[in-house]
């Protein structure tokens, strides 16, 4: 690796920091509904004028934004994820980063032993939780397809999707399988958006609601099928051994669960997206982390788990393993 690689690597916050303060001010959406000169922005951003034109022109010389004649419109190929009335709006994944990036800015004093504050998902704002939940949901509809497909067949009838905010996996595994009967199990603010956005979904009379708190509360048992989609990365290996015996416990005789998240090798420097998803924990959770197959595996048979191997095996948040209750 080489000075100038070094140098890109520390000066690559530049882009990130103006996407988001974009994101964070809605500009993309109020520029893609018509042009607007910049007083006329500074208008309705209530913002000052010197400041603004240098986002403007930074957000131009990026492709996000276009300028012509002193007037700015939102480029026409980020509209569809940019915009609120996009067609692919990734707005609330991206209003998460933009918070992402006050906690990754306290790392140094982290890794020196300082502790922070983390709220609980349940004590967000309203603002914050939707942001961070139907963010989820933007990354899993893309996610979601491609790695059902490398799943195969899902031969079960009744599933719990444990955390499983929205309901995204509840909708996509039942599109491949429709004698599913699906549960989503969450926080009670959390099922109150899964419901609001579910109410019109074509598989809505296939997929029923319970409400709980998976460190606190049991979970609901009598299924043949569990799934544990990016949850266990949040949690210390403790937690997650708690977590396992009440999805254990959630299970018929033969019953299995898949669990997807990152898996690292042994030596934990590898892929590369799950080391740095390590930092994300660390910056953000009291204990989580991502895990190595033989870690997952030991916590799993202490649960009571036999049979655990991979069902897929992926570079990013798509490796996915099986455990059987036998």
């Amino acid at each position: 690796m080489d000075f100038s690689k070094l140098l890109e690597i520390a000066f690559n916050f530049r882009e990130a920091r103006v996407l988001l303060t974009g994101v964070e001010l809605d500009i993309f959406t109020l520029l893609s509904e018509q042009e607007m000169d910049l007083q006329e922005i500074c208008k309705e951003l209530h913002s000052e004028e010197r400041s603004t034109q240098y986002l403007l022109d930074a957000m131009c010389a990026m492709k996000l934004l276009e300028k012509k004649e002193g007037k700015y419109k939102t480029s026409t190929e980020v509209v569809p994820f940019l915009s609120k009335h996009g067609s692919e709006c990734m707005l609330p994944m991206l209003e998460h980063y933009a918070n992402l990036w006050h906690r990754w800015s306290q790392l140094t004093d982290i890794v020196k032993g300082k502790t922070i504050t983390i709220k609980p998902v349940d004590q967000m704002s309203s603002d914050q939780l939707k942001a961070f939940i139907l963010g989820m949901h933007v990354l899993a509809l893309r996610a979601s397809k491609p790695l059902l497909k490398k799943l195969g067949t899902v031969p079960y009838k009744k599933m719990l999707d444990v955390g499983g905010a929205s309901g995204t996996y509840s909708e996509a595994f039942i599109e491949i399988n429709p004698q599913l009967q699906a549960t989503i199990f969450d926080l009670p603010p959390v099922i109150e958006i899964a419901k609001e956005r579910l109410k019109d979904s074509p598989y809505k009379d296939k997929i029923d609601f319970y409400v709980g708190d998976f460190y606190k509360d049991e979970l609901p048992s009598g299924y043949d099928f569990l799934w544990l989609s990016a949850i266990i990365h949040q949690n210390s290996r403790e937690q997650n051994v708690d977590l396992y015996k009440k999805c254990f416990a959630a299970l018929e005789t033969r019953g299995v669960l898949w669990i997807r998240d990152y898996v690292m090798s042994e030596d934990r420097t590898s892929p590369k997206t799950g080391a740095l998803f390590a930092i994300n924990m660390l910056v953000g959770t009291q204990g989580g982390g991502t895990y190595t197959f033989e870690e997952i595996k030991e916590d799993l048979n202490y649960a009571g788990f036999k049979n655990v191997h991979f069902k897929i095996h992926g570079e990013q948040m798509d490796t996915v393993i099986e455990a059987v209750k036998e």
